[in-house]
């Protein structure tokens, strides 16, 4: 399967900026989350990271804006063109760069970045468990690695199954270990979007030689659900107070799992 042309549709790609990037209520939130997750990953300035899966370069501007430097891989060199063009019109072309890159093979080496950061990527890779294999691969031993995934334990995904059990929807609906897959087709293209079940992962990771340092809840409900305008920014107000009061992650639809990578005993 080759998500290169999945993923060239230039239409996903706006769909998911009017959606999580629009707007500066959601704009803000993005940069409270970010500000958390690094307050948990603690990088030393300078610090390099790999944003995998980075799009617009969104999240890699944020790193950038905050002394860290960054390389964001994509698989998509069309939208890799846009996140360059972001960058330079920001003047951070010093600290964040961009190469395309398939996550499932990357092309760096061993123990090659400090940090890695991946937000609601993995949830559209049909083999996650090889991408997030490498992301693992290439971090360095004491680094920190950062995933946002929804979570098949929450409240909304509660919900959806309970809806789809009722009535008929276009994607098809498979259950594997790693969660619910829900496949559909873009312009005769594969797309996936995965709920995934975190303990599953969790035990993936530990198995991977990580370990689970911190699990924090991001969005409570995924804002994609809901129409755009006043219900949206009501849903975002929610999120933003749940965020705040820093309330259980496990009934969040959004999750960010940081993990440490350990040294090899010798």
């Amino acid at each position: 399967m080759e998500l290169k042309d999945t993923y060239a549709d230039r239409a996903i790609h706006e769909r998911w900026e009017s959606v999580y990037r629009a707007g500066g209520s959601q704009s803000d939130f993005n940069d409270r989350i970010m500000d958390r997750i690094l307050g948990l990953m603690n990088p030393s300035p300078g610090s390099l990271f790999l944003d995998a899966g980075c799009g617009v370069g969104d999240h890699s501007a944020r790193l950038g804006r905050r002394g860290l430097r960054c390389i964001g891989v994509d698989i998509s060199e069309t939208i890799l063109d846009e996140a360059r063009q972001k960058i330079s019109r920001e003047g951070s072309d010093e600290m964040v760069s961009f190469q395309p890159e398939k996550l499932e093979q990357l092309s760096f080496a061993d123990d090659s970045f400090d940090f890695v950061h991946c937000r609601g990527v993995l949830m559209h890779i049909p083999d996650w468990e090889r991408a997030l294999r490498e992301l693992c691969r290439v971090l360095k031993p004491g680094g920190k690695l950062v995933i946002v995934e929804t979570n098949l334990a929450s409240l909304e995904a509660r919900l959806v199954r309970l809806v789809r059990s009722v009535s008929r929807r276009k994607s098809r609906l498979v259950a594997t270990p790693g969660g619910l897959e829900f496949w559909s087709e873009r312009d005769g293209h594969p797309f996936v979007v995965r709920i995934a079940n975190l303990t599953y992962w969790r035990r993936f990771l530990e198995s991977s030689n990580m370990k689970v340092v911190s699990r924090i809840a991001t969005e409570f409900w995924d804002i994609n659900r809901f129409p755009e305008g006043w219900i949206r920014g009501g849903i975002i107000a929610f999120n933003r107070l749940w965020f705040s009061a820093g309330l259980p992650a496990t009934l969040s639809a959004g999750n960010a799992i940081i993990v440490e990578k350990l040294s090899l005993q010798r």
